[in-house]
């Protein structure tokens, strides 16, 4: 029956993929026990949140990235988004991938939503930002990081997204939220 949680009987981690002091992704294998005494093997993964920035240059321009992406074998045009960093919180963590992939700092970044991407295999929570006042400054890519900085209108992004152009699902949800007018807690998304 929906609502009743599962027990617990054992855990075992499966992988672990670090870079430095952050630890990306953990894979844990866990026994189980279902409300109704089914027992079973349930694998998930844990991974670092991460942030999504929407910056805009004014009301009508936005400042996007395109980069390579490894799993999929092309460049995908997106928001500028990364790992929250361990003991950094999501407003430094948006302020600091901002400047890293754009060069830009911004004078107002404001939390706009947090929601889970993948709810039956992971905990992991993406933290919606968008910024504004935007200041022009030097980019500080990270060693696997080879990225374009573009100007993009909204009105063109919305177009990409009618012929299905934009791929990226955490651009597509920050795009719904920051750009389409959409009341969220009573607030406008822009």
């Amino acid at each position: 029956m929906p609502g009743k949680s599962w027990e617990r009987l054992g855990r075992k981690k499966v992988y672990e993929a670090r870079d430095g002091k952050t630890v990306y992704m953990e894979l844990y294998q866990d026994r189980v026990r279902a409300p109704d005494g089914r027992e079973t093997s349930y694998t998930f993964y844990k991974s670092s949140d991460i942030v999504i920035v929407v910056p805009f240059l004014d009301k009508e321009r936005l400042v996007m990235i395109r980069q390579y992406r490894y799993p999929l074998g092309k460049v995908m045009l997106e928001f500028p988004a990364g790992h929250i960093e361990k003991g950094e919180s999501p407003l430094s963590s948006a302020r600091r991938e901002l400047e890293e992939e754009t060069g830009y700092r911004a004078k107002n970044v404001k939390h706009v939503y947090s929601y889970h991407p993948s709810v039956s295999k992971s905990c992991q929570v993406v933290h919606v930002f968008s910024a504004a006042g935007l200041a022009p400054g030097e980019t500080r890519h990270d060693s696997t990081e080879e990225i374009d900085v573009e100007m993009v209108k909204v009105a063109h992004l919305e177009k990409m997204i009618r012929r299905q152009e934009v791929e990226n699902a955490g651009t597509l949800v920050a795009y719904l939220l920051c750009c389409t007018g959409i009341k969220i807690g009573g607030k406008g998304g822009r």
